[in-house]
């Protein structure tokens, strides 16, 4: 686990794939574990628009689980600061790595909210795992 915010992220290297596949692969699996993407950030595409060259590849997906989502949100409206999901696939020397922010880190004292987010972060490792 790493980071340095309230949020900590978990990182996976990733077999090697293009990175076409990997994005393909990560789309199918969030859907397969009942998460829709809501957006795409294409960082190294976005960087080019502005004329600037990344060098590499990084995606970030925002997701949600509308179930989980919903669960939170009727307890504590506020947590909705937290959501949605983000995940990505990133391009570094050693090759891809997926990486997501980890929501069993968010400081709770809220017992119901920390079963839902750790239920979220098992969701989470499964999407990592399909893919490393």
């Amino acid at each position: 686990m790493k980071g340095d915010g309230n949020m900590k992220f978990v990182e996976k290297k990733l077999k090697s794939k293009d990175f076409e596949s990997l994005t393909r692969d990560l789309k199918e699996a969030v859907k397969n574990e009942n998460f829709a993407i809501l957006s795409e950030h294409d960082f190294g595409a976005i960087l080019k628009s502005k004329g600037k060259d990344l060098g590499k590849n990084a995606i970030v997906f925002d997701i949600c689980n509308a179930s989980k989502a919903h669960e939170i949100l009727t307890l504590s409206p506020i947590e909705g600061i937290n959501l949605p999901c983000k995940i990505g696939i990133f391009e570094e020397a050693d090759g891809y790595h997926i990486a997501y922010l980890d929501p069993k880190t968010i400081e709770t004292k809220d017992a119901r909210l920390k079963s839902i987010f750790s239920e979220i972060s098992k969701l989470l490792e499964k999407i990592a795992t399909d893919l490393s």
